[in-house]
């Protein structure tokens, strides 16, 4: 269906691909991964046709039709929601008003045969195009993607950005695009949409490629994963976790044969080292080395395409109990209230995890606390000691497009020396060129991690984050994933990757109908809640003030395991004193008793290596004798007087032979010891595992 033939392209300073090349087959499911800066969205614009190669070429089946959703959509004014999607199929609208003005012709001559057999054969053609379905399967699509029904006749117009992406899937997904190229399609959509867009995706009838960091999506609908990395493809069959032990198999194997390689070259070029100036057999013996290290292929492991910043966030100073309060509160975007009597209680040490549907009022609820958004009635209280820090979902909303990337982050925090700042900067990959660029052009990735420097630049106890992983790569949000998994503080956050979701809180709260619903778990446990005891027992409004009677779970299926949060995990083992009593970590008698066992095990190492080294030595010595006496008896040998002796000719003859064979075998031997000496040798007494 389609191939990529050693393609090229190249931007100023900056290698995509170089004689890469792929091949597609009909009805694949692909995902494209690579951390971001790799070129996925460049070879979905190649594909698409907004992109041209440098070299190589694409080959596409003829008559293959393209889709392609981009990150960014354009607003398409004066017309509603239904019309927009139906545009997608501009030749179902034409052959309807074709039909149309026939069907007209006809009622004044209804005898005419050749406006008769018109009318038939464009019926036919309208109907096995689908057009008498469309607008049901247009609807259908636009209910899944989460627009109800009455929001189907709406002007386009009056949604926003997230929702635009969405009109402008759907009336992708209405044309049915024999290949289809989807841009992180999941960005924007509330995990039920998600989770119906997994199930349309699996069941397409036509190829699908797919770009998208959310890892648990990406493992539902990938039939297979290609890696853009070294400016090449990388292929790996079956979904993402599938992909990830095959390429640490890959990088393991690759490893050993590295450490392999390594340690024959470094054979070789020990024996050249050692008889480099000699005569004779062992002059041959280093030649010959010489052009086997010119011959080997040198393996080398890959680099890593793109370095990883740093986030931790510094232990935050310790918050009143009670972080944050909402007592009946009204919420209302003029006579559209969102919420009414709200009440909500967050407690120190809580990761809350915001879920429902978009539109539900997820991102006001984080507004409200963050104090961005006024309320109409009722009280938001912060609690003592609480310093919050709000991250926006469009960043531009709090950033400052003309300002530079230096100045976002020394303006949240002035106390911050200029060389503080550049150091910050450089963590998060800003080099000092880029650090000086203004927000306005940097990509939604890089807006991201100048959130995130802005955060770490002013620590904060209370942290409110608004999709926090929208526009990061898989690395960088696994990186985040981290540190708000060690974070000591509170945090209330939206996110629509599970995975991410499920790591990090230990609470969700469920947005629906202008009510908040507590589940006091983590998002596995959420589902588990939903699924067994049903939403009017599972659920615990908060207005209420109490929670409601639950009932009890089927004891077929069990609730999912509760994690210890990071404070509740026991310490590690602790060593065992002289006297039998455990060392306290960290304490002399810990530390006296590790110099010990090192040094028993720096003993027992050398007690080993001794001989080793010894009969090397011995060794050497006996090659050099035996070389010494070759190199003799060779010399004697081409002499005309001992030619002419029956006898001792032949002696010496045999005599060669025997040296050449003890020589040969002492190399061997050498070799050997060699090679186990610089095994034992590769681990440094510093760091031996002490066995007790």
């Amino acid at each position: 269906m389609l191939q990529l033939a050693s393609i090229d392209k190249r931007f100023v300073g900056l290698i995509l691909f170089e004689e890469a090349s792929l091949h597609v087959a009909p009805l694949e499911r692909i995902a494209l991964v690579g951390p971001n800066g790799s070129g996925k969205t460049t070879l979905l614009r190649i594909l698409a046709g907004e992109e041209p190669l440098d070299g190589g070429q694409v080959v596409i089946a003829p008559g293959t039709q393209i889709g392609y959703l981009k990150q960014d959509v354009t607003e398409t004014a004066g017309v509603t929601v239904l019309e927009e999607v139906l545009a997608g199929r501009p030749e179902i609208a034409t052959l309807e008003a074709q039909l149309e003005e026939i069907a007209a012709s006809l009622a004044e001559r209804p005898a005419n045969s050749a406006l008769l057999y018109l009318y038939g054969t464009l019926r036919e053609k309208f109907e096995s195009a689908g057009g008498g379905e469309v607008e049901l399967r247009a609807k259908t699509i636009l209910t899944g993607l989460g627009f109800p029904p009455e929001q189907h006749n709406r002007p386009v117009r009056t949604f926003s950005g997230g929702w635009m992406m969405r009109i402008s899937l759907a009336k992708l997904l209405l044309r049915q695009p024999d290949l289809l190229l989807l841009d992180e399609p999941t960005n924007h959509l509330d995990l039920e949409t998600i989770g119906w867009l997994e199930v349309f995706l699996r069941e397409y009838k036509g190829t699908v490629l797919v770009v998208s960091h959310d890892q648990h999506f990406t493992n539902h609908i990938a039939e297979r994963v290609v890696e853009i990395r070294e400016q090449t493809f990388h292929s790996y069959t079956g979904n993402y976790d599938a992909y990830l032990e095959q390429k640490t198999k890959e990088l393991e194997l690759l490893e050993a044969r590295y450490l392999n390689q390594q340690r024959k070259i470094s054979q070789y070029e020990r024996f050249i080292e050692r008889f480099r100036y000699k005569s004779g057999t062992l002059s041959k013996q280093v030649q010959s080395r010489i052009k086997m290290l010119d011959r080997i292929e040198r393996i080398e492991l890959p680099q890593e395409s793109t370095p990883r910043f740093r986030l931790r966030f510094p232990q935050p100073t310790r918050s009143a109990l009670k972080v944050a309060e909402l007592a009946d509160v009204t919420k209302a975007y003029g006579s559209q209230i969102v919420f009414r009597g709200l009440d909500l209680t967050i407690q120190r040490g809580q990761k809350i995890a915001v879920v429902g549907r978009n539109g539900a009022g997820k991102s006001t609820l984080l507004k409200v606390l963050a104090g961005v958004e006024p309320i109409q009635e009722g009280m938001r209280r912060l609690g003592g000691g609480v310093s919050f820090y709000y991250y926006a979902q469009h960043q531009l909303d709090v950033l400052n497009p003309q300002r530079s990337v230096l100045g976002e982050i020394s303006g949240v925090a002035p106390e911050l020396l200029p060389l503080e700042v550049r150091r910050l900067a450089g963590a998060f990959l800003f080099s000092e060129e880029e650090a000086t660029k203004p927000v306005a052009v940097l990509s939604g990735g890089e807006r991201a991690r100048v959130a995130l420097a802005r955060m770490l630049a002013r620590p904060a106890n209370f942290l409110i984050l608004d999709e926090p992983t929208n526009h990061l790569d898989i690395q960088a949000r696994q990186v985040l994933e981290e540190a708000l998994q060690e974070y000591q503080g509170t945090l209330i956050m939206i996110c629509h990757d599970r995975a991410f979701i499920d790591s990090v809180a230990n609470m969700v709260l469920e947005v629906e109908g202008g009510r908040l619903f507590r589940y006091d778990g983590d998002y596995e446990y959420y589902l588990w809640k939903k699924e067994e005891a049903g939403r009017m027992s599972a659920q615990q409004p908060l207005a209420s003030g109490h929670p409601a009677a639950s009932r009890q779970p089927r004891a077929s299926r069990q609730p999912p395991a509760a994690r210890q949060p990071p404070a509740a995990r026991q310490p590690p083992a602790s060593r065992q004193s002289p006297a039998g009593r455990p060392a306290q970590e960290g304490s002399p008698a810990a530390r006296k008793e590790e110099r010990r066992a090192k040094a028993l095990a720096l003993q027992e190492r050398q007690r080993r290596l001794g001989p080793l080294k010894r009969e090397r030595e011995t060794l050497e010595e006996e090659i050099a004798t035996l070389e010494e006496e070759k190199a003799a008896l060779t010399e004697q040998a081409c002499s005309p007087t001992l030619h002419a002796d029956q006898v001792a000719y032949p002696a010496a003859l045999r005599r060669l032979s025997q040296l050449e064979e003890m020589l040969q075998e002492a190399l061997e031997r050498w070799t050997h010891i060699s090679l186990a000496l610089e095994k034992e040798e590769e681990v440094a007494p510093d760091v031996l595992e002490v066995k007790r």
